[in-house]
Parts: C-alpha cells; structure tokens; sequence
C-alpha cells in the first residue's frame, strides 16, 4: 500500500473495515447523522460520538477559521458528506440484493464513516493547515465519487467503470483501508 505522505498518527486508529461494517451495515438498525451541528448555520461543527468507531468532537468553527484556512472548506464537505451517508443508509434498504449499486454505495458509505473516523482523529491533533487539506482532498474525490454513483443508481444506468473519473483507490490509501477486505467483507453479506 502506498503512503499518503499522512503522519502516522492520523491514520485511521480502526486497522480495519470490519468494525464499521459489523456496527452500521450488519447490526444498524436505524439510519441516522454524524453531524449534530453543522458548523454552517451554527458557529459550532459537532460530530457524535460513534461508539466503537470514533469519540466525538466539537470545534468552533468562527475560531479556527482565523488558525486554519480549510476549515471552511472541511465544514462543507463533511456536511454534504453526511447527508450522503444517511440518504444512502435510507435508500440500500430498499435496493435488492442483486442490484449492482448496492455494494458500490455501501463501499463508500464504509470509506465514509471511516473519513469520519479519520477527520475526528485529525481534529484532535490539528497543528497545522496541511493535513487538513490533505483531508479535504481525499473527502473531496470520496463525495463527487457518491454523488456519480447515486446519479447513476437513481437513473438506472448500467454501471460504467470506463467513466473518465479521478481513482477512489488513493482514498482508500489515504484512510489505511484495503479495498478487498471491503470487498470480501460486504461479499458476505450480498
């Protein structure tokens, strides 16, 4: 696996997909936010403690903007990047098994929850600007990557993985998860 060039320490403290897919996609029965307050219309950004996953955290937002240009940008990726994972925790419900999409969004639904778990870690050591774009990057190509599949699931297209797209497959580097093991993992359950 290659390195993101992320310091150790921000890597994701998990070591695996297993535990987020056992709490969320096995055992979860209710769908549900991260984001208690959004940073946007609020001056605080909270994410809720997960319980086995990640602790929460609360920062003010109107404070670290003036020590930290990316929180902004941060605040509104993790934002669209939770109502993602709630709408598609909502809709999978409904999706057969056999449908294609299904795995493909629970995939990103994993890395979400798992870019969570990685941001809360980052937050709780941030010193610097860099590794919160760095973060930001990475979130970024993980939304737009939802935002096509969901189009794509929504409208019936047959999957196209010969789309001229940026690879997912730096994020996955990036939060220290292996694709096979979510792979081999969600291939158990559908």
């Amino acid at each position: 696996m290659e390195d993101s060039g992320m310091p150790k320490y921000h890597k994701l403290p998990l070591g695996d997909c297993s535990i987020i897919i056992n709490k969320l996609i096995i055992n979860d029965s209710r769908c549900h936010k991260l984001l208690s307050k959004d940073g946007i219309t609020t001056r605080h950004f909270v994410i809720d403690r997960l319980p086995g996953i990640f602790e929460g955290i609360t920062i003010d937002v109107n404070f670290q903007r003036s020590r930290m240009n990316s929180i902004s940008r941060m605040v509104t990726i993790t934002k669209n990047l939770d109502e993602y994972q709630y709408i598609i925790c909502s809709e999978i419900r409904n999706m057969p098994d056999s449908n294609p999409y299904k795995i493909q969004l629970q995939k990103y639904r994993v890395l979400t929850i798992a870019s969570f778990a990685t941001l809360v870690h980052l937050l709780s050591f941030l010193e610097d600007d860099q590794a919160l774009q760095k973060w930001n990057y990475f979130a970024q190509i993980l939304l737009t990557r939802i935002s096509e599949t969901r189009l794509e699931a929504h409208s019936n297209q047959k999957q196209n993985n010969n789309l001229t797209r940026k690879p997912i497959s730096p994020v996955f580097d990036f939060l220290g998860i292996r694709e096979d093991d979510i792979d081999r993992r969600l291939g158990f359950i559908y």
